[in-house]
């Protein structure tokens, strides 16, 4: 029986349970009896029943799987290898040779020869001469004019004395003393007195004559100096390059070229096929049993009690019955 079979009889049991507690009351309790009198509990028979549920769990198993194992191997390979021989030629070359050949050359050389020749040239000479000129001279000329001058035509008065204040320095200060008129005695003498110079300026016109510069051109003779040519000769060596043709004999040198025939040694590699055992690492597949962990659902007995099929002991809707069964 599986889990699911287990629940529908689960439900289906306790749907039942007021049904039969209901019978039950009906056929435990009397027909007069009392409306408080307390309801008569049935007892429900319970029954153990064996169920099948659903367990997973990990067990060990051998499975065979393909390992990969490195094996060494031999093998033959054809490998291709150069051989050098060498072998002996006879080859024909050229060689070259110094020759020594002797030739005419022609040349030419200059010879100098110095000459006496006249030559004229041009001096300047220099000479004094008197030249009639003008020039311009600065001359004072008398001009008259008319200028403002200020003139005082003051005249001296007698007027009494009065008293003079001291001025005198002190620390680079001019201090004034106070001085105040003498108080008038009617007994004194009368004051003294004391002639005083009363300014009256007049501006006037008065024509003065002053000089005024005056540029002026006037002849005059002065000596010039003028330079004059003059041709003149002279004796001068002079240099004249003659040319002479010469013959000499010169020696030279001249390589020739000449066959010769000479062994010469030549190098041919040849090529060999050798074989060759080479050993290498190959994976080999085997099969192999090893222990693996595998996820297993299995099903296992468990008991569960459950309220027997009975009608006549059902509890009646509303009514509570004793429990029995496993919750």
């Amino acid at each position: 029986m599986t889990q699911r079979s287990v629940l529908f009889l689960a439900a289906a049991a306790w749907l039942l349970i007021p049904v039969a507690g209901a019978f039950a009351q009906d056929a435990c309790a009397p027909a007069c009896a009392p409306a408080c009198a307390p309801v008569c509990k049935p007892v429900v028979p319970c029954v153990q029943k064996t169920v099948w549920v659903r367990q997973v769990c990990t067990e060990m198993r051998t499975v065979r799987c393909v390992q990969y194992v490195p094996q060494q191997k031999e093998y033959t390979v054809h490998v291709v290898k150069l051989v050098p021989e060498t072998t002996t030629v006879e080859k024909e070359c050229i060689e070259w040779t110094t020759e020594t050949r002797t030739k005419e050359v022609c040349y030419t050389t200059c010879k100098p020869v110095w000459e006496t020749v006249t030559r004229e040239y041009t001096v300047m000479v220099p000479k004094c001469e008197k030249v009639q000129g003008t020039r311009k001279v600065c001359k004072m000329v008398p001009v008259k004019e008319t200028r403002k001058i200020c003139v005082d035509e003051g005249c001296w008065e007698e007027r009494p004395c009065q008293p003079c204040c001291t001025i005198r320095g002190h620390h680079h200060r001019r201090v004034v003393t106070a001085c105040c008129p003498p108080t008038p005695d009617a007994c004194a003498p009368p004051a003294a007195t004391c002639k005083v110079w009363v300014s009256k300026p007049v501006i006037k016109e008065v024509e003065v004559t002053c000089l005024r510069p005056q540029w002026v051109e006037e002849p005059c003779e002065y000596i010039r100096v003028v330079c004059v040519p003059e041709k003149r000769t002279c004796q001068v060596q002079v240099c004249r390059w003659e040319k002479e043709q010469h013959v000499k004999q010169v020696s030279y040198t001249v390589c020739v070229p000449k066959k010769v025939v000479r062994p010469v040694q030549v190098t041919v590699c040849k090529q060999v096929v050798e074989p060759v055992v080479k050993t290498c690492t190959v994976m080999v597949p085997c099969v192999v049993e090893k222990q693996v962990p595998v996820c297993v659902c299995k099903r296992v007995p468990v008991t569960v009690t459950v309220p027997a099929r009975t009608r006549h002991c059902l509890p009646r809707r509303g009514v509570v019955a004793d429990a029995c069964c496993d919750t």
